[in-house]
């Protein structure tokens, strides 16, 4: 039997390596194609549920329809996916598939793979809230939503010259102004003290007056970014004298309904309401109808 020469056993050796270290590179491409997928499915479906979240826990369908537009919007295939929102309404988990056609890897028979994503997010009690918070502070007390709550005093009605008025990152007037129309742009958490701010404000309060009456809208309809709708501390105590502390307790939300400024009656009152904002979460806390969400996953 003739022999192969030297020559000829280098090249089908070459030809051997060559094939497997194309394979393995098709292999490579392939899997850093459906992972690139699975990172872009899971954005997505992250999206979705924050997105979602914030419409719970009184509006479970439109937080389904909100997790769906934004996965249409981001290319995902809503028959592929499942939502799932928690019979409390206060959570929503997003299941999806997707199946990655292969480059390279059909010269192998192997065609496709399906890669998937699941994402939960829950929402809870405000422990922290990251800007918005108005500078006013209520005592905690057993709300119902609906209820009608003096947000301030009225001339007369104040402890010791305070009418529910707080400083948020500094005292004084135009300090008060800004954060009253724009919102605290600080962080305020539950366990820090806040203090008083002497004064009937009248002002602010004709300031307020102003502002909120640009918006058109309702307790019953009002959009999500209303200038209605504030953040006030609760706290443990509203009846210091003079500029004091206050212990933040947790956090309400108020849709501001009546501004009353006549005569040196200075009264501020709003709708307690439930409402998720930009705030970070704790399950311990009582629920005060203020909420933070977070991934659980």
């Amino acid at each position: 039997m003739k022999k192969l020469d030297n020559k000829g056993s280098a090249a089908i050796l070459l030809s051997i390596v060559m094939v497997a270290l194309l394979g393995f590179t098709a292999l490579v491409v392939d899997i850093g194609m459906v992972y690139a997928e699975r990172t872009k499915l899971s954005n997505a479906i992250d999206a979705a549920v924050l997105a979602a979240t914030l419409e719970l826990p009184n509006h479970p369908e439109e937080a389904r329809l909100v997790a769906l537009e934004y996965l249409e919007k981001n290319n995902v295939d809503t028959t592929d996916t499942e939502i799932i929102i928690g019979e409390d309404h206060r959570s929503i988990e997003i299941k999806g598939m997707k199946e990655v056609k292969h480059f390279f890897a059909p010269v192998l028979g192997i065609l496709s793979s399906d890669t998937g994503a699941t994402t939960k997010a829950i929402i809870g009690p405000a422990s922290s809230v990251n800007e918005g918070v108005r500078p006013f502070a209520v005592e905690k007390f057993p709300f119902q939503y609906g209820d009608t709550v003096v947000l301030k005093a009225g001339a007369g009605d104040g402890y010791h010259g305070n009418y529910g008025a707080v400083a948020l990152g500094g005292t004084g007037n135009s300090v008060f102004r800004s954060n009253s129309l724009y919102g605290y742009k600080g962080t305020i958490s539950v366990g820090d003290y806040i203090d008083t701010e002497p004064g009937n404000m009248m002002g602010t309060v004709s300031d307020i007056e102003k502002y909120i009456k640009e918006e058109n809208s309702n307790f019953n309809n009002y959009p999500r970014n209303s200038k209605r709708l504030w953040t006030i501390p609760l706290v443990d105590d509203v009846d210091p004298s003079g500029r004091d502390e206050l212990l933040v307790v947790g956090f309400g939300q108020f849709y501001v309904e009546e501004v009353v400024n006549a005569g040196g009656q200075t009264e501020v009152t709003g709708r307690f309401v439930e409402f998720v904002t930009n705030a970070t979460i704790d399950e311990n806390l009582d629920d005060t109808g203020t909420y933070g969400a977070k991934l659980t996953r």
